[in-house]
């Protein structure tokens, strides 16, 4: 394609991380850790746009050096990659938060919010899941590992209503399939999206991380044209749009495949970002 061709166009990439940067079991490879050294060595900025919170960041991507911003939480923040401070936040307005809770009441659904890049939730979701429809099992050591647990969830999000920068609806796939597209005719002041069958994330209507990509742009100096952007998910699938170069992954969905300019021949499980910066950017590695 003639876009490998003009990489010296591209000053920043932006991309995903689960199931797109990040291998099963949310592994950051040495050989994609590498590249990004690599290629921040050269003046690219790498940018994780993500749908997680920034405390649920994997450790080891925060520790890369010359990383500057996080785009997390779906665009919602924009922030300082090594000290997590927000640059840019969109938070729910309580009023519309308070009209959303009523709507849901009684709904066999569990909730989470976030604030200050962190997520709490319902400690008996968390304790004996298997109570809760769309429970994955597979699911449940990040969620242990990244959210803290509440033994009064209404009472926190009454004191936190002023802040509250997303909030997650997690049940079975058959009820966020019909939920969906309710809360969205209902909200249409809330943007919402899922990166997965059994949740709706839902946060401001200035989120997304198209969104978050141009506030984050604007900070670096560049375009949305001048970035390439990857993903897998219908939330990834504006940001695709919005940059110059929008590369979906071999496991993406076929919305996200159809949104993108290209799609990689790799899964996120082949290193597939990784494999296509060294060929946008004409660099290889020698792994030991």
């Amino acid at each position: 394609m003639a876009c490998f061709t003009e990489h010296n166009n591209f000053k920043c990439v932006f991309t995903d991380l689960d199931k797109t940067l990040l291998a099963s079991g949310s592994i950051l490879t040495d050989f994609t850790r590498q590249t990004i050294e690599t290629l921040i060595s050269r003046g690219i900025d790498f940018i994780p746009s993500s749908g997680r919170a920034f405390n649920s960041l994997p450790k080891d991507l925060l520790s890369i050096k010359g990383l500057k911003y996080c785009v997390t939480s779906n665009g919602v923040c924009i922030n300082d990659a090594n000290t997590g401070m927000p640059l840019s936040v969109s938070y729910i307005l309580p009023e519309i938060l308070d009209e959303l809770h009523a709507f849901i009441a009684g709904m066999d659904v569990a909730i989470e919010y976030f604030t200050d890049g962190q997520g709490y939730g319902n400690r008996d979701y968390y304790e004996h899941p298997e109570k809760y429809r769309g429970y994955i099992p597979e699911r449940m050591p990040y969620y242990l590992a990244t959210r803290k647990p509440l033994d009064d969830v209404e009472k926190f999000a009454a004191e936190n209503r002023s802040k509250i920068e997303a909030f997650d609806i997690l049940a079975d796939p058959e009820l966020i399939g019909t939920l969906m597209p309710r809360l969205k005719e209902r909200f249409p002041e809330l943007y919402m999206t899922n990166s997965e069958n059994y949740l709706i994330e839902v946060s401001d209507k200035d989120s997304g991380k198209n969104k978050g990509m141009e506030r984050c742009c604007r900070i670096l100096g560049v375009s949305p044209g001048q970035c390439i952007a990857f993903g897998d998910a219908a939330n990834d699938i504006e940001m695709l749009k919005s940059a110059g170069l929008g590369i979906a992954v071999a496991n993406a969905s076929d919305e996200c495949r159809k949104a993108a300019d290209y799609v990689s021949e790799f899964t996120h499980d082949e290193d597939a970002v990784a494999r296509e910066l060294q060929r946008i950017f004409n660099f290889s590695l020698i792994m030991n």
